[in-house]
């Protein structure tokens, strides 16, 4: 199946809600940014310190460096991604700069990331063979 050309696709300020696996995918990142996030998940009393991570000082150490790493990957890649994003796609498909749309859209990028960017694809590729 050939790709429908979507850089004439205008999407006049809609924002089309993620479902099936774009949803899941992007709920899947922004629950493992929201992980990342809480050092209570690795710290001495959470259920992972206490059957995984207090067996070596090590893995505490490797945890703690592993979840630091995600989180500044994650927050650092998907705020990055926002402002790109905004620019590279929904300046060009009629959203409008800090209209309703965009906020959502610009929301949506920063928890989903690269999921994000692919449902804008598909939802330029479904309007333009619907039209």
């Amino acid at each position: 199946m050939a790709a429908k050309n979507t850089a004439a696709v205008q999407l006049n300020n809609t924002y089309v809600r993620p479902t099936g696996s774009a949803a899941r995918n992007i709920l899947f990142s922004a629950l493992l940014m929201a992980l990342s996030a809480r050092k209570e998940l690795i710290s001495p009393g959470s259920p992972i310190y206490d059957y995984a991570l207090a067996q070596s000082p090590e893995a505490l150490k490797v945890a703690t460096y592993i979840q630091n790493g995600l989180f500044y990957f994650l927050f650092g890649a998907h705020a990055v991604e926002v402002p790109l994003f905004a620019y590279i796609k929904l300046a060009k498909h009629g959203i409008s700069l800090f209209s309703l749309a965009w906020w959502q859209w610009a929301a949506t990028c920063f928890v989903g990331g690269k999921f994000c960017w692919d449902h804008f694809e598909n939802v330029l590729v479904k309007k333009a063979s619907s039209s």
